[in-house]
């Protein structure tokens, strides 16, 4: 049981290094809003990650039938570009926030929001579902993995996934320690613009 925990633990260092809007997504939350949106962001990615797992594993025909749609890859890629996009350009103009302020509390209606958009920026990220997808049918399906072992995979996917993205957060709420007011700034807009490339690029990858 340990090779199959193994197994997940690996395909989840990939998707934890590979999915670079996410991680843009979280150091921004947590400089601008506190560490306990950004962790509400992680949440949503992760309920996205569980949503794709049950509907790669439990509905794997409904799957098959779903991938081979024509325009399912314009689809989601275009979503997914206009998504990142758009929160790359309110990202660029909002006032970053003051540093030396004292920190409130998110409210219930913030942390959701925070949870909406971990949630849809995996939801409609064409990378995400493709590996998802791919996983599922190549490494558990096909190999024809018992409940207990596919469980274990997925567990340590899991695991790994959330780990990993503690760790940014974490690793972010430092970086707000250690910025200065006038570096905030620069800061915000280095993010704006790196989920506006990221935009940007998935559409040309899927039009293109």
């Amino acid at each position: 049981m340990l090779g199959y925990i193994w197994e997940g633990i690996r395909a989840g260092l990939v998707l934890s290094l590979l999915v670079g809007p996410l991680v843009v997504l979280l150091v921004q939350l947590s400089l601008r809003r506190g560490t306990l949106a950004s962790f509400a962001a992680a949440l949503g990615i992760w309920t996205s990650d569980l949503l794709y797992i049950s509907l790669s594993h439990f509905g794997l025909e409904g799957l098959e039938r779903l991938l081979d749609y024509e325009y399912l890859n314009e689809i989601v890629g275009t979503v997914g570009s206009v998504l990142l996009m758009g929160v790359g350009v309110v990202m660029w103009y909002r006032q970053p926030p003051n540093l030396k302020a004292k920190k409130i509390m998110p409210s219930r209606r913030g942390l959701l929001s925070a949870w909406a958009q971990g949630f849809a920026v995996n939801t409609f990220n064409p990378f995400t579902a493709f590996f998802w997808s791919t996983f599922v049918v190549t490494q558990v399906h096909n190999h024809e993995l018992l409940p207990e072992q596919a469980l274990a995979v997925y567990g340590g996917i899991m695991g790994t996934i959330i780990i990993a993205d503690a760790g940014k957060v974490l690793g972010a709420r430092k970086l707000r320690e250690l910025l200065r007011p006038a570096t905030m700034l620069r800061a915000q807009r280095a993010g704006a613009v790196a989920l506006g490339l990221f935009g940007v690029l998935l559409a040309a990858r899927v039009w293109l």
